[in-house]
Formats: C-alpha cells, structure tokens, sequence
C-alpha cells in the first residue's frame, strides 16, 4: 500500500517538473530565482530519493504484517510520502490557475502575497525538513536491516508458506462433505476422462474463499479419476516458487504415488535432469498434473514444459484466482468459473458446521434471524460460511448470546482471531495486487454495503484522486477501465450488470471483502467511515450514515482529499456549511449523489483543488457564479439536478466529463479536454461550437432544430474519437433531423437517434463498428432492415415509432452479431418474417404495445440461440396462438422463457406461456 502512495506521489512530482521545465526566470528578481532554483532541486533530490525507496518498498510493505521493524518503516514512508502530496498541494492551492502561471515561476509570488506562509521561506523550508526527514528513513532501512527483494527469505515469507500449505493440505487427506459441488465435480470429471487422446490442461477460478481447492481435491480423489489415470500429482505453487523446487516435488509425488524409490540423487539434480527424468516417466502414462492456486502465468513456460504433450489422455489441472491467468493456461473451452453458493445451499452449509450433535444440522427457531444475518453476510462464500459456523459451533445457543455476535459481525471478521484464517486468504490476493491497483481496489470499500458501483462513476474517481498512470496512446479513462477489468479478473471485484456486448456497467465487492478492505483502509489512514472514530491524518471521509458526529469529524480531518456522502437525511445541508467554514483547501473529490440539499455553500468554489464535483439527483437548483474557479474540475455531474443553466462565462478549461441538460450558452468555448458532453441543450451557438470539442467520446444534444442540422453534422465530423453520440430533435411528434451530411466516425459504437427521419442515411451502411442502435420517432416508410440487416458489429437493435410499415423481413445471415431485438410501438406493423440463418446469436426479443401484430413472427423456432420472448400489451389473438392448442404452441417450446404482461381490471398481469 505504502508503494502505491509513492508510486503516485513520484508521478506527480515528476509532472510538476516537467509543466514547468520551459519556464523562464527572467522576469522574477535575483533572490526569487534562486529561491526557485533550490525548491526545485529539493523536488528532484526528494523525487530521486523515493524511486530509490521504491524498489524496497513493495517487499517490505507485504512482510510488514508480521514484522515489526518493516511496519515501522513503511509507515514511515507513508506518512512523509503524503507529507509531501500536502506541500505541492499547497502550491496548487495558493498558486492559482497552473495553466496561466505555473506552479513553480509563481512560487515567490505565492511566498510573499499569503498569509497562510509564515515567511516567504516558507514552502522552501518545509522541503528541507521533508528532504532530510525522507533520507533519515532511508539510513534506517539500512541501520535496522529492513530487507529488500533478493535478501533474503523474511519469517512472513516461511509463515505465509506454512499458513498456505497448512489450510490446503487437508484437502487431499478427507473427503469433505460440501456443500453444492457435486454437479461442478461431475462436469470437470467429465472433461478429465474425456476421450480425446491429445493432452488437455483444464482450468477452475474464482475468488479466494470460494472452494477451487476443495471441489479439485475431491475430483482428484475421487473414484472415477484416480481408476482412469496411471499416475496423478499434486502441486501447491506458492507466489515465490522455485522452478527446480517444483519439479521435485512433481518426481516426489509421482514416485510416492505408486511407492516406488525415489532416485537418491534428485537434490543435486539441475533443472535439465529434472526435466528429462520427469518426462521419462511421464512419456508412456496417462497421468493427471494438479498445480494449485496459480498466481502467474508462467507456470507454463517454467514447469509445464516438463510434462509431454504425449497422445494417452492425459490432463492438467490449475486453480487460480485470476480469470486471464486461467485463461491463458487452459485449452480452448476448458475454463470452469467456480461460483458463490445460492442462499439454500449456504445455509445448509452453515447449518451442517453449526448446529452438530443432538441438533444434526437443524438451527433452533429462536437463533433463526441470527443465523440467517449471519449467512447473509457471508454472501455465498464457502470459506467465510463454515470458518463462521465454526465460531457458531462453540457459542451457547441462546438468543442474547447469537444476537451479541451478529451486533458486532462486521467488528469480528477482521478482529477474531478465530476468523484470522478468512483474512489470511483474502489478504494474499491483496498483496498479489500490483501497486496502481491497491488503491483503486480500497477506494471501492468507501461505498455502502451491497452497492451497485458504476463503472463509469468509479473510473472518474479514480482519475480525479490521481490512482490512474498515464500510459501512451491511451486515455486515463481508458487505463482506468483496464484496471477494473485486472481487479474482476483477479476476482477483487464482482460484476453486478453488463451491457448487451460484456463491458461492465455496475460491479461490488463481496461483504466479506469489503470487510477486510474497511480494515486495511483504516489501517493505511487511507478512508474512513463515519462510525469510527476519526484521525488527523485520515485522507478520506465516506459518510454512509449522517449523525451529531460528522462535524466534530471534518473539525479532526484538516488533511481530507475525498468527501463521499451517501447519507440521505437533511443534516447533510449542516455537514457542507461545516465543511465550507474550515477550508479543506486540498479536497479534490466532493460526491453528493442523492444527497438532500438545495444549494451549495460559496465557499465550495475555493476548493481550488477540486476535480470531481458530482450533484446528480440533488436538488441544487443554482451554481454560483463564482464556479469558474475550480480550474483543476475535472468532472460536473448534474444529471437529474434541478440546475437548468451554468453561470455565463464560466471557463472550466480542465473539464472532461459534462453530465447535465442544461443551457450553456457560449460556456463551450475553450474546454478543449472534454470527452464527454450529455444533455446539452441545443442552440445555432452551441451546435457550431461542439465542433471544437475534437476530444468528445461521449456527446448527447437535445431540443435540435431542423435549420440546425448541417451545422451539426459539419461538428460531428471533426470528432474523431467519438464512442456514443445521442441526438435529440426538438419535438418528438415534428421534429425532423437533418443528418444526411453527417458521416459519424469510424469508431462510433452506440447511436441513438430521436426524430423524424423519413428514410435512413446512406451512411448507415458505413457504421462497421456499432454495437448499439436506437431509433425512436424516426416515422420510416421503408423496411430499416435492409440497411441494417449486414452490419457486423451490432449487438442491440431498438426500435421505437421508428417505423410505419406493415412488414419487416430478416433476410438469410442478417445481423450476424445480434443478441437483443426490441420493437416498441410499431402501429402498422402485421407481419414478421424471420429467415433460416438470420439472427444466429439472439437471445432476447421484445415486442411491445404493437396492436397490429397478431401472429408470432414467421421462423422465430429458427431462433436456436433465443432464451427469451417478451410481450408486452400485444393483442389477444397473439396469445391465444400462443396458448395450449394455438397454432403457434410449438414455435415457442424451445424458448425458456416466453411471457407476457398485460393491465387487466388496474393490476398489472404477468402470463408465462413456458
């Protein structure tokens, strides 16, 4: 955790330095320069000095656990890494706008002119202290033998190994009676003893806890497997494996399988030996490799290359916690996702673990809401169920002593030691996390229980707080959603909802995870939540639930980067005036989604450090004047605000993302890094302005008139990089959009279009990358399809009084990429024509309020891929085809799920037709 602050503190430094390395010093007097020049010497001493500290630190900060020594110094580092984050964001503050002045040939302007500097030696004084404190803590390392990688194996290092080998060894010794497995424990026995003869590597995944070791323990012990193979081993590969280590254990395993004699010499064997004298034995054999817990992918290359790809069925088993590791090391098709258990099934898991003896497996009445908190919590996670089954196990079954126990869950999963061992397993995929994901991965743990983050939400959070690395070629929002795509991978992080094409759109974290995160937050002073007791230097606030304490709280926290309120009752108006009255000049992230307040406080726009401001769903009617300040203000979000207007003239020139319907006027002018613009009101000003925006990836405009049209499509044009464009014509009924000019770039992948069209644009066709498309008040005479029918890419096709034909015709290898049809109120149409071929990849089909349509559509039972038919207000005659005896019954028995959902006598009426 302490690499990844410094990590990112050296990205900063190194940016500062750079922004200002063109300056001149010619306009500032001889004693300022030199003033200049020795904080900027300091800066780079400071800078060298932490890339030296670096390399250590990652080593140290994962033995610091259970060492002493190392805890001490990695906390050292900690804090004088964000002492030093507090002096250039002094700078920050002080300075004013970075891009007219710069931070550092202003400095002596900033010494003489505040009167928060004692001197104007100030600032220049605070880096002597920090540089000399920073090389104290360096000469410590050495004086108190803090050892870095390649040192030396560290007492954390053989207890981990124990730890791991103890919790896992078991497994191959019993035949533990789990819970939910035996299906998963038929299919993957099935994929060993398959017959192709060629060698197959199958992989199982999922998060720490879940059970990957036990269900391939029981595969790998049970009868089927251990009659179909000649010879079977059983690898742990721990994160720090030797390769000849390895090997020898595989001839270990191997040789005492079969209790044949070992050869004498395999201690001083090379790796070469080793290799050959396991393929030796192996060559003639089905034989079946287990290799557990897997943390990189070279497990390949390093040690299965030892094994012969012979042609006698063998097989390779991995576990591991990551999906693209998993991958990677499998055969095509070969990759078994380990799921949570369903309620049922953990709860007779628990059950099993807690109620023993005379119980036989029954909870008592009276304990039954205890036991359920308690198996709630544990969200399916086998590991968590039954180490807290075995807490449960030992309690006297009374009401008060459970109900005492479930008060303080949340306390007791990262303090008892008797759940030590959920912490331990959990705490290995955390220290696995490459430095830039730790602290995005701890960030998510600031939101509520059970929380549906989204994707796009988090991934703005984690730019403005500065997590993200710049990497070429890329956008930071880009690197960020690779870094939530490597946290779901690694099984940190759970996804919630997708789109129709698999991107991410909501994730959580497991309670349980997030339990062990909150711990290791508070620990890092990295966030805090309310309910706990505050520190001076914590660095975050999440108010979860408003009280009398929040502000005796902000009075304590003067180093505060992130205010998150989820909090819904009206204190909250209280806390943001406390706020405003004590500064926190550094605060870079203020979220008050959902909150209860109708204004903001003036003082909010001295927070000239602030980059993310979200004010979604509140009912902030009015932005002050005074907003153009935030010049470092990354993200506004008044989406579903009740702001109708931003104050004219305001110059945000940092802004990226725009979420608001509001009117702007010339407001546009100069935001040259906006990528994303929602709402936005249409006028001749603001259709001619967008044009500049050539960074957009995101652009949605409302209200545009049809004289408006060329203008805009000349705008489109000049947007290169566009991803999702949303057009809105002025009138839903009237409206025309004039679009024939467009041409919307080549990378365009989600359109939505809302107004009179009259006939597709030719460019249609050109579109080879979208995915999405909508079509809402397009009042089309002629069938879209034809147009649309070979576009490869599209997943989701929407269409919405888009259309006032009586016919649509799919044609043969139409919509090769299709999964989600939807037609909502197509009044004329009467006939539906599906032909073989067409649609290969449907999965859902929506037809809604389309009164003329009274018959299914003719070759939907050609739909192989079709899991789900929704109807919706469609005629009767439709149902009654559809209904036992109808002519259209046997179309539909391949569909899992048909239904249809009707207003009859004021209630809504669900009828399923599978």
């Amino acid at each position: 955790m302490a690499e990844a602050v410094v990590g990112s503190l050296i990205l900063k430094i190194s940016a500062a330095l750079a922004a200002e390395a063109a300056n001149t010093l010619s306009t500032i007097s001889k004693e300022e320069a030199s003033l200049l020049l020795s904080v900027r010497s300091d800066m780079r001493d400071i800078k060298s000095e932490l890339e030296m500290m670096q390399a250590f630190i990652r080593h140290a900060d994962h033995l610091s656990e259970g060492d002493h020594p190392a805890s001490v110094w990695v906390n050292q580092v900690r804090e004088a890494a964000h002492d030093i984050e507090d002096i250039i964001d002094e700078f920050t503050y002080f300075v004013g706008d970075k891009r007219k002045s710069g931070i550092w040939s202003s400095v002596a302007k900033t010494l003489r002119l505040s009167r928060n500097i004692s001197s104007r030696h100030g600032i220049a004084k605070q880096l002597q202290e920090i540089k000399s404190k920073i090389k104290g803590i360096s000469d410590r390392r050495i004086r108190y033998d803090v050892k870095g990688p390649g040192e030396g194996p560290s007492n954390n290092d053989a207890r981990e190994k124990q730890l791991f080998r103890a919790d896992y060894s078991r497994f191959l010794q019993e035949d533990f009676d789990v819970v939910g497995v035996e299906n998963s424990k038929k299919h993957l026995i099935d994929w060993l003893t398959e017959e192709e003869a060629e060698r197959k590597e199958i992989s199982v995944w999922g998060m720490g806890g879940l059970g990957k070791t036990t269900l391939t323990a029981r595969v790998y012990m049970s009868e089927e497997t251990v009659k179909h193979f000649d010879c079977r081993a059983w690898i742990t590969v721990s994160k720090t494996y030797e390769i000849d280590d390895v090997l020898r254990s595989i001839i270990k395993e191997l040789f005492n399988e079969k209790e044949e004699m070992i050869p004498q010499n395999i201690g001083v064997m090379s790796t070469g030996s080793l290799t050959h004298a396991i393929r030796r034995y192996l060559q003639p054999k089905r034989y079946l490799i287990v290799f557990d817990d897997v943390w990189n992918v070279d497990v390949r290359d390093k040690i299965c290359v030892a094994l012969p790809k012979n042609k006698c069925k063998s097989r390779l088993m991995f576990t591991t916690r990551n999906h693209e590791i998993a991958s990677s090391l499998a055969s095509p098709n070969r990759v078994f996702q380990l799921q949570s258990l369903h309620y049922d099934q953990a709860w007779d898991l628990f059950c099993k673990n807690a109620f023993q003896g005379d119980l036989q497996g029954i909870c008592p009445p009276e304990l039954k809401d205890s036991a359920t908190t308690i198996v709630k919590k544990c969200d399916g996670l086998p590991l968590a169920i039954v180490t807290l089954a075995g807490v449960m196990c030992s309690k006297e079954k009374s009401t008060t002593q459970w109900n005492s126990v479930t008060n303080s869950l949340n306390w007791m999963i990262s303090n008892n030691q008797q759940l030590e061992k959920i912490s331990n397993i959990l705490m290995l995929s955390f220290h696995d996390l490459p430095h830039y994901l730790k602290t995005c991965f701890l960030y998510c743990s600031a939101f509520p229980e059970d929380y549906p983050i989204k994707r796009k939400r988090i991934i703005r959070l984690w730019v403005a707080e500065g997590f993200v690395e710049a990497r070429k070629g890329m956008t930071m929002e880009d690197t960020a959603e690779e870094y939530l795509n490597e946290l779901v991978h690694r099984s940190m992080l759970h996804v919630a909802r997708a789109n129709t094409w698999g991107r991410i759109k909501e994730f959580r974290m497991h309670d349980v995870v997030r339990e062990v995160a909150i711990c290791m937050s508070k620990k890092q002073n990295f966030c805090m939540m309310l309910e706990e007791q505050p520190t001076a230097t914590a660095r975050r606030l999440s108010i979860l639930k408003a009280n009398n304490t929040v502000h005796t709280a902000l009075g304590k926290m003067p180093h505060l980067r992130s205010l998150l309120v989820f909090a819904t009752d009206d204190s909250i108006s209280i806390t943001l005036n406390k706020m405003a009255e004590l500064g926190f000049r550094l605060l870079r992230v203020l979220d008050l989604q959902g909150a209860p307040i109708d204004s903001l406080p003036d003082a909010v726009n001295n927070l000239f450090n602030l980059s993310y401001l979200n004010l979604r769903r509140t009912k902030v009617k009015v932005l002050p004047n005074s907003l153009g300040r935030l010049q470092n203000l990354q993200t506004l979000d008044l989406q579903f605000s009740g702001v109708e207007e931003l104050p004219s003239g305001i110059q945000l020139r940092s802004l990226r993302h725009l979420f608001s319907t509001v009117s702007v006027g010339g407001g546009l002018r100069g935001l040259k890094d906006l990528q994303t613009l929602k709402g936005i009101i249409s006028s001749g000003e603001v259709v001619e302005q967008v044009g500049e925006l050539t960074q957009l990836r995101s652009f949605a405009i409302t209200k545009v008139m049809e004289s408006d049209g060329a203008t805009l499509c000349s705008s489109i044009k000049r947007m290169r990089f566009l991803h999702h464009l949303d057009v809105q014509a002025v009138d839903e009924g009237e409206g025309s959009l004039e679009l024939e000019s467009l041409g919307p770039p080549p990378s365009l992948q989600k359109l939505s279009l809302k107004g009179r069209l009259q006939r597709l644009p030719r460019w249609f066709r050109s579109l080879t990358n979208l995915k999405v498309l909508i079509l809402r008040s397009s009042g089309l005479r002629e069938d879209p399809l034809h147009f649309l029918q070979k576009l490869p890419n599209l997943v989701y096709l929407e269409l919405r009084k888009a259309y006032n034909g009586k016919k649509l015709n799919f044609q043969k290898n139409a919509f090769p990429s299709l999964k989600t049809l939807l037609f909502f109120e197509l009044n004329q149409l009467n006939q539906i024509t599906i032909e073989g071929g067409a649609m290969p990849s449907l999965q859902r089909l929506n037809l809604v309020r389309c009164g003329e349509l009274k018959m299914l559509p003719l070759g939907i039972d050609c739909l192989a891929t079709l899991h789900q038919l929704y109807l919706v207000f469609m005629p009767e005659e439709l149902l009654e085809r559809m209904r036992e005896q109808g002519d259209d019954r046997p179309k539909i028995r391949q569909i899992p799920i048909v239904k249809h959902i009707a207003w009859r006598k004021g209630k809504c009426v669900e009828e399923f037709f599978s």
